[in-house]
């Protein structure tokens, strides 16, 4: 196999390999949205007097999680549609962060497809041999799977975490059921706005 052979394969690997690693972080930046299992942590919640739910929640959350900010603030906030205001900007926050990065996947599969493709014209050209022709085809398709693979396990992942945060806030925010004029307009009185977006 001639230098450029090699050269040509190995840039194929790497662009692939690269763009499956930067897609793979979206979902891992997911995960780290919220300190823990919100699902199972609502439950208990749900078990405790409305006015003890913010405090329990504040001293079962990890320091410095978004579930703990949660309780915080809305414990310090001074009425009631004070507490929804702090809430729902609070929910506002993890909407963008659960969306932050959900671009890469996608952007980086075409990346791999397009770099497998450049790259197999100049093998092409290079006179390389279908055999490294196949080769650099095959990485890019590899990435382009893997970066594919990356934003299913993104979207699905965020789905799980939007649906946790709103059970989340439903039950900790149950007792401010019925104030008067919050939640944005077509709102029900006193619910804070959900996390849950439309699939894309």
């Amino acid at each position: 196999m001639s230098a450029v052979a090699v050269l040509l394969s190995a840039l194929s690997i790497a662009s692939s390999a690269a763009c499956a690693a930067i897609s793979w972080k979206h979902p891992a930046q997911v995960a780290r949205v919220t300190g823990g299992d919100l699902m199972s942590l609502a439950r208990s919640l749900r078990a405790l007097p409305g006015e003890a739910r913010l405090a329990e929640l504040a001293r079962r959350s990890p320091p410095e999680s978004w579930e703990r900010r949660l309780a915080l603030e809305v414990m310090a906030a001074a009425d009631p549609r004070a507490k929804i205001a702090a809430a729902n900007e609070l929910l506002a926050e993890v909407e963008q962060r659960l969306d932050a990065g959900a671009g890469w996947p996608r952007a980086a599969a075409r990346l791999s497809a397009l770099a497998a493709l450049l790259l197999a014209t100049l093998s092409y050209l290079a006179q390389a041999g279908p055999s490294v022709i196949a080769l650099v085809l095959g990485a890019g398709g590899a990435g382009a799977i893997a970066s594919a693979a990356a934003g299913r396990a993104g979207r699905a992942a965020a789905a799980r975490g939007r649906e946790a945060i709103d059970a989340l806030v439903r039950v900790a925010l149950e007792p401010l059921d019925g104030v008067d004029g919050v939640g944005g307009p077509g709102a029900p009185s006193g619910t804070p706005r959900r996390s849950r977006r439309a699939p894309r």
